[in-house]
């Protein structure tokens, strides 16, 4: 009956499922079984004493490679390739070799390592009896050590799969275990024909079980992972392709995206999702890949996804077996993205509207002032009443160059005041070298520490040391001293001027906060503003007790060591 139901399955796997992964594996083990069977048949059927023994050997060989093929089939089908293993590969190897050199020297007497004796019962119908020598005792042990071990990995195999094919992958571990259980049986002599082995006869379940898991069920086409606990609770959709590219597993997330799913398995990716096809890139070189974002409808509304493709390699050979295809719903990242980018817009317009219609006025009266002080000159006026209008007049202009420096530090805020997007390598040196000549620096020195490669736009970092710098020379001695140095996780810019009050500390880098009449008090905001752009932070080193000391953290920096690595965050 196996013999036949083996034949029959082969045949119906080669018609019909014969490009299926793992099928030919699974043919194998199908195949050297089925020759198991015929041996054994041939066996039994046989009444000759000396060719009944002859089989019996043959047939002991076969039943051990069919061990062997299932060790392997197991590694392979539940992909931890433990036969790619150089222990592994020597255990198999020295059993059937020791079979094939022992068997012929123990048939023809020379040895009795395999079996001491070879003793063929009448009763209930003639079979042979193996006497198990000391060599097939070790070999039949190390056998069963790797049985055991293979029904390990495919009990937690099981145990790692989705609810969904468990049954199916209990059938596969249930049959494999029939065939040991038969030959337990028959060796407690709880079967018929005392001494046999009854291994053959626990091969019918295994082969039934198996064939109607792996191809009615394609497990042969489930991703041997954790499904369980990892991929069938994510709130996001994950689709697994085949090496050719085909449709294998989803998770539940990716069902109630595509309803239709089930009808799309095993169909190719390209064929099932083809505009998904065209956006999506499957490497070949083991490396993940991101698409660009990815709109879907689902529940009635756009959901917006970022698509990540991971290939995930089977065994030691690096060959990519399959790919995992994680959507991540970033529609709240997108909806936040549009906000900010409706709120830069309108900076846009705020600088737009305070560079035209605020300058303009700015300038007709600043261009009226200087007229006026022109026309001053003709009239005939005493000199206390000219004294009195000069001095008006200079206000007056004081007034509208401070309303200048105020529109230009707005103008300042709101277009550099934008996350940055793109850094380049900025040496601290000879930026802050830079801002310093840009900077009304009188009789002030700067002193750079030590240098340091940072990741940086450059433009906002100058922003940021010219203010810095302005805001020491403005409230410092004339001989004002300004140092610039590295940090544990960026750099700092200290003054030995009269240092900040510690009443007015906590309300330095608010907008419009200044302790002096001439300064718009945009200075610091605009520092915090540039340094906050980068993903910084900035604080007044409050324990510096030399003047004023502000550290600017959390920078990335570029470092070498030996070559160059970038996005080294805080590292010296």
């Amino acid at each position: 009956m196996t013999l036949v139901t083996g034949s029959s399955l082969l045949y119906w796997i080669y018609s019909n499922r014969w490009e299926r992964r793992g099928a030919k594996w699974f043919v194998g083990v199908l195949g050297v079984g089925g020759l198991w069977m015929a041996s054994t048949f041939l066996h039994l059927l046989l009444r000759d004493a000396h060719l009944q023994r002859f089989v019996a050997i043959v047939e002991a060989l076969l039943l051990f490679a069919s061990f062997a093929m299932y060790i392997v089939f197991v590694s392979v089908y539940t992909g931890r390739e433990f036969h790619e293993r150089r222990s592994v590969q020597a255990a198999l190897v020295g059993v059937m070799g020791s079979m094939l050199v022992l068997a012929p020297l123990n048939f023809l007497d020379v040895t009795n390592l395999l079996w001491t004796d070879l003793v063929v019962v009448t009763d209930p119908f003639p079979y042979v009896v193996i006497e198990h020598g000391i060599g097939l005792v070790v070999i039949l042990t190390v056998l069963l050590g790797l049985i055991g071990y293979s029904w390990f990995v495919l009990t937690n195999y099981l145990l790692a799969t989705g609810t969904g094919s468990g049954t199916q992958v209990l059938l596969i571990l249930l049959g494999g275990l029939s065939i040991g259980v038969a030959e337990l049986l028959g060796q407690a002599g709880l079967l018929p024909a005392d001494g046999l082995h009854h291994a053959t006869f626990g091969a019918l379940p295994y082969v039934v079980f198996s064939t109607f898991g792996l191809f009615r069920f394609d497990l042969l086409d489930v991703l041997p992972v954790a499904r369980n606990a990892v991929v069938e609770h994510l709130t996001d959709p994950v689709l697994v392709l085949d090496d050719d590219r085909r449709l294998v597993d989803y998770n539940a997330a990716a069902l109630n995206t595509w309803p239709a799913l089930p009808e799309k398995k095993g169909a190719p990716f390209a064929a099932a999702f083809p505009s998904l096809a065209d956006r999506i890139d499957l490497p070949m070189d083991g490396g993940r890949a991101t698409a660009d974002r990815i709109t879907l409808a689902r529940d009635g509304t756009e959901h917006h996804y970022s698509v990540t493709t991971t290939p995930i390699t089977r065994g030691r050979s690096g060959a990519v077996g399959w790919y995992a295809i994680l959507f991540r719903d970033v529609t709240d990242l997108e909806q936040s993205r549009w906000q900010l980018q409706k709120q830069n817009e309108r900076l846009d317009q705020v600088a737009t509207t305070i560079s035209h219609d605020l300058r303009n006025p700015i300038t007709v009266a600043s261009g009226q002032t200087e007229a006026l002080a022109l026309e001053l000159d003709e009239w005939d006026v005493t000199p206390e009443h000219r004294d009195r209008a000069e001095g008006r007049i200079t206000s007056t202009q004081d007034s509208l160059d401070r309303m200048e420096d105020i529109v230009e530090d707005i103008l300042t805020l709101a277009r550099e005041g934008k996350t940055v997007e793109e850094t380049g390598s900025v040496g601290l040196e000879d930026t802050a070298r830079d801002a310093w000549a840009n900077v009304d620096t009188d009789g002030a020195t700067l002193t750079v520490a030590d240098d340091r490669t940072l990741q940086a736009e450059r433009s906002k970092l100058l922003t940021i040391f010219e203010n810095v710098f302005r805001n020491a020379v403005e409230h410092g001695p004339d001989d004002v001293a300004v140092e610039v140095g590295a940090t544990a996780d960026g750099f700092y810019v200290a003054d030995d001027g009269p240092g900040i009050p510690d009443e007015h500390a906590d309300d330095i880098f608010e907008y419009g906060y200044t302790t002096s009449g001439d300064g718009t008090g945009l200075g610091l905001s605009i520092v915090r503003t540039m340094a906050e752009s980068h993903g910084w932070t900035v604080r007044l080193d409050r324990e510096y007790d030399e003047g004023t000391r502000f550290v600017f953290g959390n920078v990335d920096t570029v470092v070498t060591d030996g070559g160059w690595r970038t996005g080294d965050r805080g590292r010296s």
